[in-house]
């Protein structure tokens, strides 16, 4: 009789477990690719001579961690080109999103191209998004496209 409730037990436990773990974390795979030209997916546009476009992920690695990426790319090459990973939170009570303080800039020079990617150490129970800047620089001129991936 020992042994059944035991058993019992642990199956309870990991039933209970593996709904906990799969309802903790809204930070599915969400990817978004900014260009330009798309007005809804950028937040802010500054100048448009040289970046093509951006793309930033964010995905589930497990239970307490998140892993994003990002890449931007030019027309052609340029002095500076980077993209920045910024890991929001969402707020349960006002639904807003605000940044966690955690980030990570990739950059390269007299490049067309950068990426990267990091993973971040999270607390469960939230909605998790990435904020992306993707900035080129060429004699002086900066372009910045600013975008968000999907939250749940």
């Amino acid at each position: 009789m020992r042994n059944v409730s035991r058993i019992l037990f642990v199956i309870s436990m990991a039933i209970f477990s593996f709904f906990f773990y799969i309802t903790d974390i809204s930070a599915n795979e969400h990817e978004v690719t900014v260009k330009p030209t798309i007005k809804e997916d950028i937040i802010q546009v500054q100048s448009a001579n040289y970046i093509k476009e951006g793309n930033a992920t964010i995905r589930r690695v497990h239970s307490q961690t998140v892993g994003s990426s990002c890449n931007t790319s030019s027309y052609s090459s340029v002095q500076q080109i980077s993209c920045t990973i910024y890991l929001q939170v969402q707020n349960k009570t006002t639904g807003q999103w605000t940044n966690t303080g955690k980030s990570k800039r990739f950059v390269n020079y007299y490049s067309s191209y950068v990426s990267g990617s990091v993973n971040f150490y999270i607390q469960t129970g939230y909605d998790y998004r990435i904020r992306s800047i993707h900035t080129t620089t060429q004699s002086g001129t900066i372009d910045q496209l600013i975008a968000v991936t999907g939250g749940n």
